[in-house]
């Protein structure tokens, strides 16, 4: 059974960290041609394992924004195709939850009201 208060917590906790990710992507993305610039990447899914293997059920894990400093000093760190497929995942993923989420309240409404 979906218990509505934690499932919709969770899923919007993670349709927030799947914009913040498309958004370090694509600024990833616009300043690929930057010298010295290195990118940004999202870090949820470790923290979220280890809530969920504490016990936790996952809604008061934050995602963490940090800076990859992966490469040689003053060398941009882009890789396009990298930063395309994060993109990728991260649709993919957010249309997973929101059909799961719509699903769920079409139910719901199905239930309350009959139709």
């Amino acid at each position: 059974m979906i218990e509505v208060e934690r499932d919709t917590a969770f899923a919007q906790r993670l349709l927030d960290v799947l914009a913040l990710r498309s958004k370090a992507a694509l600024h990833n993305v616009a300043n690929q041609n930057v010298p010295g610039f290195k990118r940004y990447e999202v870090r949820f899914e470790d923290a979220l394992r280890e809530a969920r293997a504490r016990g936790e059920d996952g809604t008061a894990v934050e995602p963490e924004l940090r800076r990859d400093t992966s490469g040689a000093p003053g060398q941009n760190n882009v890789v396009l195709l990298e930063e395309l497929a994060v993109l990728g995942k991260t649709q993919l993923v957010h249309d997973v939850m929101t059909r799961r989420v719509g699903s769920y309240f079409s139910t719901l409404n199905k239930a309350i009201f009959g139709k």
